[in-house]
C-alpha cells in the first residue's frame, strides 16, 4: 500500500512538471518526457553511462578510506575516553568546513582528476562516521560494562562482544550517512575539479544552455542516491538483525 502512495505521489509529481513546462513554453524548463528523450539519447550514445561509472567509481575509492579510518579512529577513541578528547578536538574544528570549500586545495594539491575527487568524498564522508562512531562507542551502557568488567572479560573481549555490538546499529547509521554525504561531495567536486562524472556532464551541458541535459544528470543523481541508500538499508537489516 505504502508502494502505491509513492508511485501515485510520484505521478502527480511527474504530471504537475508536465503541466508547468507545457504552461511555462520555455527552453530552461524543459518536461519530463522531453528531459526522457534526451536522457535515452545521451545512454545510447555511452557518454551517460561513462558518467555514471566513473561518479560511481570515485564514490567507492573514497568512501571506502573514509569508512576505515572513520570507524577505526571513532572506535579507538571511543573506547579511549578522556584520552582521545585531543584527537576529538582537532576533528570537531574541522569537521564544519564543508566539502565544497576543501576543492581549491585539493585541485593545488592534487590537480584534476580523480585523486582530488577521491579527497573531496573522503573529506565529505569521514567526519559524520568518525563522530557518530565515538560517541557509540562511548555511550556504551554502564551496567553492560560492569557486568563484563564483573565476568573478568578482558579488555578485548568486551569489545568485541559488549561494545561494537551495542553500538552496531549507530555505527551502521553513521555509514549509510557518510555514503550520502560522499554522494553529494563527489558531485560537487566533479563540478569543478574533474573532466568526467555527473557533475561535469552537468556543467558542460549548463555552458551550453541544454537545460535537459542538467536534468538528466540531476535525476540520473537523485535515483541513484535512492538506490544506494535502499541497498545500505537492506544491508544493514541482514547484517545487524537486532537493530
Amino acid at each position: 500500500m505504502s508502494r502505491l502512495r509513492a508511485l501515485a505521489a510520484l505521478f502527480i509529481a511527474l504530471l504537475l512538471w508536465q503541466l508547468g513546462a507545457v504552461a511555462a513554453d520555455s527552453p530552461t524548463l524543459p518536461g519530463p518526457l522531453t528531459v526522457a528523450e534526451a536522457g535515452a539519447e545521451m545512454l545510447a550514445s555511452g557518454d551517460l553511462l561513462a558518467d555514471i561509472l566513473a561518479s560511481l567509481s570515485r564514490v567507492a575509492v573514497g568512501y571506502s578510506i573514509a569508512a576505515v579510518l572513520g570507524v577505526s579512529l571513532g572506535v579507538a577513541t571511543g573506547v579511549a575516553g578522556r584520552g582521545g578528547e585531543p584527537i576529538r578536538s582537532v576533528l570537531e574544528l574541522l569537521r564544519p568546513i564543508p566539502p565544497i570549500a576543501w576543492v581549491p586545495l585539493s585541485i593545488l594539491w592534487f590537480g584534476l582528476g580523480d585523486k582530488a575527487a577521491w579527497f573531496i568524498v573522503f573529506v565529505g564522508a569521514f567526519f559524520p562516521i568518525y563522530i557518530q562512531v565515538a560517541l557509540a562507542l562511548a555511550r556504551c551502557p554502564p551496567e553492560w560494562l560492569e557486568l563484563a568488567k564483573s565476568l573478568q572479560a578482558s579488555s578485548r573481549l568486551t569489545l568485541l562482544r559488549v561494545r561494537l555490538p551495542a553500538a552496531a546499529p549507530q555505527i551502521a547509521a553513521a555509514l549509510r550517512t557518510g555514503l550520502g554525504l560522499a554522494w553529494t561531495s563527489v558531485i560537487a567536486a566533479e563540478l569543478v575539479g574533474a573532466q568526467s562524472g555527473l557533475g561535469y556532464r552537468i556543467q558542460m551541458h549548463r555552458l551550453i544552455l541544454e537545460t535537459e541535459g542538467v536534468m538528466v544528470g540531476m535525476a540520473c543523481i537523485g535515483l541513484l542516491g535512492f538506490a544506494m541508500s535502499g541497498a545500505a538499508s537492506r544491508l544493514e537489516k541482514t547484517v545487524i538483525p537486532w537493530r
